[in-house]
């Protein structure tokens, strides 16, 4: 697999945690200042896939987003800065009070490649802890961790069990019926 897609330039993640952090203010109901002028990244104006995630100290506040980029990123982000902190059903939604105290982060992904091991064995024994993400399928199951998960659960096994709990497949499943697809990312925050 190769090395994540293209640096994204200081200024541009400066910008587009300013313009997260912007987005859940106001729909909070609470005055932020703007993020200021975009910076002239032409990566903006792409398609990204990318998530979006709030924490308030270690504890998770939300994390939303899409694996398609259906908008260009300078609109997924805000979009996302708000599903993440307002509607993220795992999680309370916190109270304006709470905004000074939560942390952003974005991250940005390359798309998913399908592995060519299948079922979990194969698929757990081929990840590379602390890069890859990954996204799990068995029939209409799905679930995705970002590669910043590993921080949390160091290894091949404790990371795809947790996932395989998140997804709500049988960690002991056997059988090719698993299905996993790899990424990158790039995450950047406050």
């Amino acid at each position: 697999m190769d090395e994540p897609h293209q640096t994204i330039a200081p200024a541009t993640r400066r910008w587009l945690l300013a313009s997260a952090r912007e987005a859940l203010a106001r729909a909070m109901g609470v005055s932020a200042e703007p993020p200021g002028p975009a910076p002239d990244d032409p990566l903006l104006d792409e398609r990204r896939r990318l998530f979006v995630s709030w924490h308030d100290g270690p504890r998770l506040v939300g994390c939303i987003g899409t694996l398609q980029g259906e908008r260009p990123l300078r609109d997924e982000v805000r979009y996302y800065a708000v599903q993440a902190g307002l509607h993220d059903p795992r999680t309370p939604m916190p109270t304006p009070d709470e905004l000074p105290r939560l942390r952003g982060e974005v991250s940005v992904l390359t798309e998913p490649v399908p592995m060519k091991e299948q079922g979990l064995a194969e698929i757990t024994r081929a990840l590379v802890p602390g890069r890859d993400g990954l996204v799990l399928r068995d029939g209409g199951r799905r679930a995705v961790f970002l590669p910043v998960v590993w921080s949390s659960l160091p290894t091949r096994e404790a990371f795809v069990a947790a996932l395989c709990r998140k997804a709500g497949i049988d960690a002991q499943r056997r059988g090719p019926f698993v299905r996993g697809e790899r990424f990158l990312a790039e995450e950047f925050g406050e």
